[in-house]
């Protein structure tokens, strides 16, 4: 298990296939036992409480994203609003589409991040994307027809076990940050890097 502190208010679980079978959990039946699972996410809080000191006091918001390849990846966000269950995932994934606009962008703080993130991306079929660096950050952007739309949701779970979507816009980096990688950035990126 992998944890990561996002913001102050956000943290980020990664959990494979391995550690969810060591917590006696399988990936047929993961979600069909719920007293299991509320154990594994108050142990997972609990250390998160201990390495990250990060404290949900209330309500939160949890995200639960499975990547074939790799496993779970978990986002939870400290709130103090209260939202209908049923209405969580529209509204996470409603927020992604509008602030991205027309193009899917991520950050990350080292390269060898989006070295990671080309190679699982190009085992998926995804070849697209512009690398950029801006402020000692890495950015790799999306255009909207180089993600397939029925796989969208999928894809931005990868990108997050990597990286985090930006709040910036592609023209801002295309105006004051350096462009890396013109085109075709995840199949270049895995092809230099095999």
């Amino acid at each position: 298990m992998r944890l990561e502190r996002l913001a102050y208010d956000k943290m980020k679980i990664s959990l494979s296939y391995e550690d969810l079978e060591q917590r006696g959990i399988s990936t047929d039946k993961a979600w069909s036992d719920v007293p299991v699972i509320d154990e594994l996410f108050q142990e997972m809080i609990t250390e998160a409480s201990e390495e990250l000191n990060f404290e949900p006091e209330g309500p939160v918001v949890v995200e639960v994203f499975s990547i074939p390849s790799q496993g779970l990846v978990i986002i939870v966000t400290k709130t103090e609003d209260v939202f209908d269950d049923a209405e969580l995932p529209f509204m996470q994934w409603e927020a992604f589409e509008t602030k991205t606009h027309d193009a899917k962008l991520f950050k990350f703080n080292e390269f060898e991040d989006v070295i990671q993130l080309c190679k699982t991306l190009y085992t998926q079929n995804i070849q697209g994307g512009k690398l950029f660096h801006y402020r000692q950050t890495y950015y790799l952007a999306f255009g909207d027809k180089e993600l397939p739309a029925a796989r969208e949701k999928t894809i931005y779970a990868i990108c997050c076990e990597f990286g985090e979507p930006a709040n910036l816009s592609v023209h801002k980096l295309n105006d004051y940050g350096k462009i890396i990688v013109p085109s075709q950035a995840i199949k270049r990126i895995t092809t230099y890097f095999s």
